[in-house]
């Protein structure tokens, strides 16, 4: 049996080769950085099969689509670093050591309640406590996702965040994900909320200029509520240093049908706004063309 489950873990992380998806343009335009940690929707056979849930409830934490509304950036020449894993399968916005006690070494850095309770790095259950697995996961062979899939997501995006200090002395990385429509009290969530971790993640200055730029192209936005930023903004967010992080969690509800995941209407103009608004964050260094909305 061990042997087995061996085996399909290996054949799970196997499909994701390679892991992530990454544009990086000769020349940089700017010194932006645009990341989808969560819109990968590789669901490896062997996966849905441990699960305990389909596959339609396996993507309720997908960003989806996200790193398509992202796909303007090699028009402007701004790199762009995505997931190819699901969420559900390996969280990299969470920290590498966020696993259950039982699963660490002795002496290890004390655990988080949200791993203790499965929501950590390698996560065993979605929201509201639903298991993702029908048996417990071996910690070892869950813990092979790390070196396989998380560190190189994470090696990525330290070496885009150092190409854009070297080259212009500041750097901006904007963290993109997606959020249900509605809270758990049924009351519409607004269309974009930002995270700076509370100020600690960016200068003042960048993330209103953020959230002017949203508000004219017609959205309505918040900041830090109900998403302040996760383990990427605090960690890589460190603006006395000039490397600023803000998340941006965009309502699913503008461009996706939720129960069958089929673009609005209003998907064009959201990618159009989005590629506008990364426009505005700098002045570009070359000239590169907008694209026809």
């Amino acid at each position: 049996m061990i042997g087995r489950r061996r085996h399909i873990e290996a054949e799970c992380i196997a499909a994701f080769a390679p892991p992530i998806s990454l544009f990086q343009p000769d020349r940089l335009a700017a010194p932006l950085v645009l990341a989808s940690p969560h819109s990968g929707r590789v669901y490896p056979e062997a996966f849905v099969n441990r699960s305990s849930q389909s596959l339609n409830v396996l993507r309720q934490n997908e960003d989806a689509y996200i790193d398509e509304l992202l796909g303007f950036a090699k028009q402007l020449d701004i790199p762009l670093l995505n997931a190819n894993f699901p969420r559900c399968y390996v969280d990299v916005n969470r920290a590498p050591d966020e696993i259950p006690v039982s699963w660490q070494k002795p002496g290890a850095a004390p655990s988080t309640a949200r791993a203790e309770i499965g929501l950590g790095v390698i996560p065993t259950i979605i929201a509201d406590k639903v298991p993702i697995y029908k048996r417990p996961l071996k910690p070892r062979q869950a813990l092979a996702r790390l070196d396989a899939i998380y560190h190189p997501y994470h090696h990525a995006l330290t070496e885009l965040i150092t190409n854009a200090l070297r080259e212009f002395g500041h750097a901006l990385l904007l963290d993109c994900h997606s959020m249900p429509g509605f809270n758990q009290l049924g009351q519409r969530r607004p269309d974009i909320v930002l995270g700076d971790r509370h100020g600690a993640s960016c200068h003042p200055g960048t993330i209103s200029k953020l959230e002017n730029l949203f508000s004219r192209a017609g959205y309505s936005v918040a900041r830090n509520y109900p998403y302040a930023g996760g383990f990427v903004t605090q960690h890589y967010g460190r603006p006395a240093d000039n490397m600023e992080v803000v998340q941006i969690e965009i309502n699913r509800d503008i461009y996706l049908n939720p129960i069958n995941y089929k673009r609005k209407k209003a998907y064009a103009k959201l990618a159009s706004d989005l590629q506008s608004i990364c426009w505005a964050m700098f002045p570009l260094t070359h000239s590169v063309p907008i694209a026809a909305e």
